[in-house]
């Protein structure tokens, strides 16, 4: 037979005081305010030492740790005021984008040399100089209509007429015959 075994047993949740709040975050305050410091003094220590200030060298001069910093926002802030590795690497990134494979600075855009009003008015000239243009082109546009209209309506005759044509000819030819019939009689 199997053995019951007994259920796990509950635990009511405590719900801690006011007084162990209170100094749960007197403690919490001295904590960081303690990380705040040791990062000062730490930062301190390398300017007068003259190293880069990063978190390598911070984590060997005091100890804290990334995480530590991170977790403390004015820590956080003295750290990202302070580290110089960060500042001469975007400087380097920066000066490597402005140049180009051969070491020359791009040329600059001629356009950047305008004020505002210049280059508004440039702007309302060439919106002048478009509308112009799109009006040429609905005028030309326009005729080019008529024109294929014009062609569809002689096409459209000459079908009419074409009986009236095969008649002529038909005649033309009679004449030239009887006309090279006589030539041909007479000489």
């Amino acid at each position: 037979m199997k053995r019951k075994t007994n259920a796990r047993k509950r635990h009511a949740s405590r719900v801690p005081s006011e007084a162990q709040l209170a100094a749960l975050r007197q403690s919490t305050t001295v904590r960081k305010q303690v990380t705040v410091e040791r990062l000062r003094t730490a930062i301190e220590a390398l300017k007068a030492k003259k190293r880069e200030i990063s978190v390598q060298t911070i984590y060997e001069e005091c100890g804290l740790r990334y995480a530590a910093i991170h977790r403390n926002p004015e820590a956080l802030a003295l750290f990202r005021a302070s580290i110089t590795s960060l500042v001469a690497k975007k400087k380097r990134t920066r000066r490597k984008s402005n140049m180009s494979d051969e070491g020359i600075l791009p040329p600059r855009d001629p356009l950047l040399n305008y004020k505002k009003p210049q280059l508004v008015e440039r702007l309302r000239t060439a919106q002048q100089q478009l509308l112009e243009v799109q009006q040429q082109f609905a005028v030309q546009a326009e005729a080019g209509v008529r024109r294929e209209a014009r062609i569809a309506e002689l096409e459209a005759r000459l079908v009419e007429l074409e009986p009236y044509r095969t008649f002529v000819e038909h005649i033309r030819q009679r004449i030239r015959h009887e006309e090279h019939g006589r030539d041909i009689f007479e000489g």
